[in-house]
This record gives structure tokens, C-alpha cells and sequence, in this order.
């Protein structure tokens, strides 16, 4: 029987891993920006706000309904996909394929949520299952990415042979 090291488990595993780490280090920055979006809506209103954490959630309760509701929101999922496509500027970013990943599922799950708080959102505040949906397409997208560039990283091995 064949002993795998951490080093082999790193090297097969090293563009999930690294994608991983960037979606959960990105989280509660680009989560908290996007509820900045909800709140500048709030605020402009005059209206009151809470924002909480809670079971790994970022929220924002406005004291009444801000108008225009759809601006209220779709402005969360803009800002937290304006924060998260604005780290592309980096090339550092740009060029490391695993921190790529993780940034683009990012911006994509922020895109998702504007569409799905601003046109379903009454179901989205009440239906918990919705963000299962939503994590679902996320993790399609991360892995749609890493297959592209695992073959992409497979063919540039196969033309330097």
C-alpha cells in the first residue's frame, strides 16, 4: 500500500484549497460592504437600521421600507460585486488561477444576490432554502473554473513536453 504525503495531497488539491481559502477570507469583507449597500439606501431614507451577525450572516434591517425597494435591494449584491471585481486590478490576483477562482465565485455569488433579493425578494427573506439554491449555483461556478483550469494547467505541462 502506497503512503499519499501532505505534500502530494497539496500539489493534487492545490487550486481548491487556495480558491477555498480566498472565498472564506473574502466573506465578511465583501458581505460587510454589501450590506453597506442596503444601508446607504436606509440612511438616505432617513431611516433607522440594525445590522447584525447571526449563524454566520451578515444583516441589515432598515426601521421602514426604503424607496426605491429595488435599489434597496439590488444595491447590496452591486457593492459587494464592485468590491470583489475591484481586487482584479491586482495582477498578482489575475495571475494566481487558485485566488482567481476564488475571487470571480465571489463577485458571482454577490451577482446572484442582487438578482435574487431584488426580484424574489420577499421569498428571499423568508425562505432559507433559496440561499441553499444560491450556494448551489456558486459551487457549480467554482467548479465549472477549476476544471477550465486544471485542463488549461494540464495542456500547458503537455506542450512543454
Amino acid at each position: 500500500m502506497t503512503r499519499i504525503t501532505r505534500r502530494e495531497i497539496w500539489n493534487r488539491n492545490k487550486l481548491l484549497i487556495v480558491s477555498a481559502i480566498t472565498i472564506l477570507v473574502l466573506f465578511f469583507p465583501t458581505g460587510f460592504v454589501h450590506e453597506l449597500g442596503h444601508i446607504l439606501v436606509c440612511t438616505s431614507n432617513g431611516y433607522d437600521y440594525v445590522f447584525s451577525i447571526a449563524d454566520l450572516a451578515l444583516n441589515v434591517r432598515c426601521s421602514a421600507s426604503p424607496q426605491p425597494i429595488l435599489l434597496y435591494f439590488v444595491l447590496g449584491g452591486i457593492f459587494g460585486m464592485i468590491t470583489s471585481v475591484s481586487l482584479f486590478l491586482s495582477k498578482k490576483i489575475r495571475s494566481n488561477p487558485g485566488i482567481f477562482i476564488g475571487v470571480s465565485v465571489t463577485a458571482f455569488d454577490h451577482f446572484l444576490k442582487s438578482i435574487f433579493e431584488t426580484f424574489t425578494h420577499s421569498a428571499y427573506l423568508s425562505n432559507p432554502n433559496l440561499s441553499i439554491y444560491m450556494s448551489v449555483l456558486s459551487v457549480f461556478f467554482m467548479l465549472g473554473l477549476f476544471v477550465f483550469f486544471s485542463k488549461r494547467a494540464t495542456s500547458k505541462t503537455a506542450e512543454m513536453i
